[in-house]
C-alpha cells in the first residue's frame, strides 16, 4: 500500500494539535494538517477494504474537531473518494445516524451540484425514515432517533449535529418520564419494548447528555444538564460534584478523572447489559475529548498522554501515539508508565500491520525514538525496548527490507537475549550464504531464557537446521534432527491447547513432509485447522500452508478443498486472493483436470483483478489479463519484486520450461522477499525436484494419530 503524502508530519503535528488552546492560530493550523492527512488514510484503507478501520479513522479525525469548526474545514484532496466510501458503507449497513453525518460531510465537501443534491435526497430519506419508525410506539421511536442523532454528531463535528443530538436526548428522557408517571398515577401499561426502552432513558440520558457537552469540552452545558436532569432521571451526584469542581478549578487531574468515568460504562458493560452499548461511541469520543484537555494541561503527565495515546490507537491515528507519551516519560521514568508506553508503541505498530500499511508502522517506530532511549536508560520493563525493535525488524523483514531488519533484530539482541529474534537472524544468516553464523546462532536461540518452555521456538529452530546441514550434504544429520524435532513436537502436542496447538501441529507436518510423510503430514495439518475453528489468523496460517503442499504437489484437490475452507471462514480479502492464485496455478499446470465454467479461484480472482492496487495485478495475472513480464513491470516493493519473479517461474513452469523454471526459483530464494510464502514454496519446490527430501520412515516412537 502506498503511503499517504505528508504523512510523515502527523506525528509532530497532531503533538502540537494537543497541546495548543482550542480556537487558536496555532491550534487551527495544526488541525487542518492532521484533518488532511488523515481523510487521505480514511480513503486508502477504504481501498485496501479495511472499512472497520477506516470508520474509525474518520470518527478518530472528526473527535479532534469542535462543533462549528467543520464549516471551515479543508478535508484535503482525498475528501471526496474517502466520503463516498463511507457513505457507501454506512448506508449499505443501515446505519442512518452516521450515514446521515457522512452524508452531510459529503455534502460540505463536493463542488458538485449534481452530488450536493444527491447528498441532501439521501439525508431528506433518512429524515423520512426516522419518522416512519414513529409507528412503533412513542419511546421506540424517540429511543431510534436519540440513537440516530448521537450517532450522527459523533461524525459529524457541526453545531446543526449537536444541537439535534442534545434535542433527541432530552425528548427520549421526557418521553420516558411521562411514561413513568403515567404508570404511578393511572397505572397505564406498556409493551415490553417501550419498557425497555424507558428504562434505558431513564437510567442513562442524563450520562448521554453530559458526554454529548463533553465531546464539545463545554464544561457549562455539561453542568447545565446534569442540574436540568437531577430531579427527573438517575443523575449520579459523584459526576455532578466532578463537574462543579472541574468548573471552579479546571485542573489536569480532574479532566482525566472524568475521562475515566465517561469510560466506565464501557468497561464493565457485559454482552447481556447493552445500556450504553447504542451510545458507545460518544463515550469513547466524550472520553477521547476529556484526556486530550487533561493532557493539554499538563503535557509531562504519564496518564493523561497515555490515556490519550491509546485512544489514538484506536482512532487510526496510531503513529502520533509514541510521540505524545515520549515528553511526559522523560519526565516521569516510572517503570510501570515506561512499560505502559512500550505496550502502546507495539500496539501501534502492530495496528499499522492489521491495515498493511509498513510506513505507519515506521513513522510508529521513528515517533518512539525518544521513548526508547528513556527505556534503554530505566533499565528492565515488560514489555521492553528490546520487543519494540524485534517487532520492527520483522516488519522490514516481512518487507524485504533485509538490512534495517539485521540492524533492527540486531539491536533487539543486544538489549534482551531472545530466542526467537536468534532465529531471524539465523534465516537472515542463512540467506547470505554464511550457514556456519546461522548454526551458531541456532545453538544460542536454544540457550535463550524461553526456549526451555517453548516448543514452537524449539521446532522452528530445528527445521531451520536440517534445512541448512541438508544443504550442506550431511542428510543423516538432517534426517536425525527432524526425527528428534518430531520426538519434541509430539509430546508437546498432547499438553497444548488452541493457538499453540495448532502452531505445534503446523510445524509437524512440514517436518513430515520434508521426511516425505505426506498422509501424516496432511492429517497433522487437518488437527491443526480443528484445534482453532474460530481463530481467523489461525485459520489463514493453517490453510495457507494447505494450499502452498498442494501446490507443490500439484495437489488440485487438496488445493481446492482448502480455499473453500478460507472462503467459508471468511478470511481477509489478500488471504483469499494469493491462495486463490495458487489454486489457478494448479489448474493451469492441469488442465484437463479443470472443471466446465469458472472455478471459484477464478471467481476469486476476477473480483479484485480491475484493482490498480498490487492485489489486482496479482489477480490479473491469475486470471491471464497480465502476463509476467507485466506483473514484473508492475512490482515496486522489494517483496512484490520477488513475489513477482516467483509467478513468472511457475509460468515457464506450466509452459513446460522446467529448467527455465528452476533457475527463476533459484533467484526468487535468493531474493530479499526471505519471509514470504512464495520463497518458502520456491525453495520446497527446488528440493522436491532435486529429490532433496531426506526421505525415511518416521520412527515407530514418535506417537502421532
Amino acid at each position: 500500500m502506498a503511503p499517504v503524502p505528508d504523512a510523515a508530519l502527523l506525528p509532530a503535528r497532531v503533538k502540537t494539535l494537543l497541546q495548543s488552546e482550542p480556537g487558536s492560530r496555532e491550534w487551527q493550523g495544526a488541525l487542518d494538517d492532521v484533518i488532511r492527512v488523515q481523510v487521505a488514510r480514511v480513503a486508502q484503507r477504504f481501498a485496501a477494504g479495511e472499512a472497520a478501520h477506516a470508520e474509525m479513522s474518520m470518527q478518530g479525525a472528526m473527535a479532534l474537531a469542535r462543533p462549528g469548526e467543520l464549516r471551515r474545514l479543508a478535508l484535503g484532496p482525498q475528501a471526496l473518494p474517502a466520503l463516498r466510501a463511507l457513505v457507501a458503507s454506512l448506508a449499505a449497513r443501515g446505519d442512518e445516524g452516521r450515514a446521515r453525518a457522512a452524508y452531510e460531510l459529503l455534502a460540505h465537501a463536493t463542488d458538485s451540484e449534481a452530488e450536493r443534491a444527491d447528498a441532501q435526497q439521501h439525508i431528506e430519506a433518512i429524515a423520512a425514515w426516522t419518522r416512519a419508525i414513529a409507528n412503533n410506539g412513542p419511546l421506540q421511536s424517540a429511543g431510534a432517533h436519540e440513537v440516530a442523532a448521537v450517532a450522527r454528531y459523533v461524525f459529524e463535528p457541526s453545531q446543526a449535529a449537536r444541537e439535534e443530538a442534545v434535542r433527541a436526548v432530552e425528548q427520549f428522557v421526557q418521553q420516558a418520564v411521562a411514561v413513568r408517571e403515567a404508570r404511578r398515577t393511572q397505572g397505564a401499561q406498556v409493551t415490553r419494548e417501550e419498557g425497555l426502552e424507558a428504562v434505558r432513558a431513564l437510567e442513562t440520558g442524563a450520562f448521554v447528555l453530559i458526554a454529548l457537552h463533553i465531546r464539545s469540552a463545554d464544561l457549562q452545558g455539561a453542568r447545565r444538564a446534569a442540574e436540568a436532569m437531577r430531579d427527573r432521571v438517575l443523575v449520579r451526584p459523584e459526576l455532578v460534584q466532578l463537574l462543579d469542581a472541574l468548573a471552579a478549578k479546571p485542573t489536569s487531574a480532574r479532566w482525566l478523572e472524568l475521562a475515566h468515568a465517561l469510560r466506565s460504562p464501557l468497561q464493565r458493560q457485559s454482552h447481556d447489559d447493552d445500556d450504553f452499548g447504542r451510545d458507545s461511541e460518544l463515550l469513547r469520543t466524550a472520553s477521547f475529548v476529556a484526556a486530550i484537555e487533561a493532557y493539554r494541561l499538563e503535557p509531562t503527565s504519564a496518564e493523561a498522554s497515555l490515556l490519550v495515546a491509546t485512544a489514538l490507537v484506536s482512532f487510526g491515528l496510531q503513529d502520533a501515539a509514541p510521540a505524545v507519551v515520549a515528553e511526559a516519560l522523560a519526565h516521569e521514568p516510572h517503570p510501570r508508565a515506561v512499560a505502559a508506553a512500550l505496550a502502546t508503541t507495539l500496539a501501534a505498530i502492530e495496528r499499522s500491520l492489521e491495515t498493511s500499511e509498513p510506513a505507519t508502522a515506521r513513522l510508529s517506530f521513528a515517533a518512539a525514538s525518544p521513548l526508547l532511549a528513556t527505556a534503554d536508560a530505566r533499565g528492565p520493563t515488560q514489555p521492553s525496548s528490546a520487543q519494540v525493535y524485534a517487532v520492527m525488524g520483522e516488519v522490514e523483514m516481512r518487507e524485504g527490507n533485509l538490512e534495517q531488519a539485521r540492524t533492527l533484530l540486531s539491536a533487539a539482541q543486544k538489549r534482551e537475549k531472545n530466542g526467537h529474534v536468534q532465529l531471524l537472524l539465523a534465516r537472515l544468516d542463512w540467506h547470505e550464504g554464511n550457514a556456519a553464523q546461522a548454526l551458531e546462532r541456532l545453538r544460542g536461540a536454544l540457550d535463550a531464557p524461553a526456549a526451555g518452555s517453548d516448543a514452537g521456538l524449539r521446532g522452528d529452530v530445528a527445521l531451520l537446521r536440517s534445512d541448512i546441514v541438508r544443504d550442506q550434504g550431511n542428510v543423516q544429520d538432517a534426517r536425525h534432527g527432524l526425527e528428534n524435532a518430531l520426538r519434541d513436537l509430539a509430546r508437546a502436542r498432547s499438553t497444548t491447547e488452541g493457538d499453540r496447538r495448532a502452531r505445534i501441529e503446523r510445524l509437524i507436518a512440514r517436518a513430515l513432509d520434508r521426511l516425505g510423510a505426506d498422509a501424516k503430514a496432511k492429517r497433522a495439518l487437518e488437527r491443526a485447522f480443528a484445534a482453532t475453528p474460530r481463530d481467523k489468523p489461525q485459520i489463514a496460517a493453517t490453510v495457507g500452508q494447505m494450499v502452498a503442499r498442494s501446490l507443490v504437489a500439484s495437489d488440485l484437490a487438496g488445493a481446492r478443498e482448502a480455499l473453500s475452507r478460507a472462503a467459508a471462514a471468511e478470511l481477509s480479502l489478500d488471504d483469499l486472493v494469493y491462495y486463490a492464485l495458487w489454486v489457478r496455478l494448479i489448474e493451469r499446470q492441469r488442465p484437463k483436470a479443470a472443471a466446465a465454467g469458472l472455478s471459484s479461484a477464478e471467481r476469486v480472482l476476477l473480483e479484485v483483478a480491475s484493482d490498480p492496487r498490487w492485489l489486482g495485478r496479482i489477480a490479473a495475472f491469475g486470471v491471464g489479463k497480465i502476463g509476467a513480464d507485466d506483473l514484473q513491470a508492475a512490482a515496486q516493493t522489494p517483496t512484490q519484486k520477488t513475489e513477482a519473479l516467483f509467478y513468472a517461474a511457475m509460468g515457464r513452469r506450466i509452459a513446460g520450461d522446467t529448467k527455465g523454471a528452476s533457475a527463476l526459483l533459484r533467484q526468487v530464494v535468493s531474493a530479499p522477499g526471505v519471509d514470504l510464502m512464495e520463497a518458502s514454496i520456491a525453495r520446497d519446490m527446488l528440493r522436491v525436484d532435486s529429490e532433496g527430501r531426506v526421505a525415511a520412515d518416521v520412527p515407530a516412537d514418535i506417537d502421532l494419530p
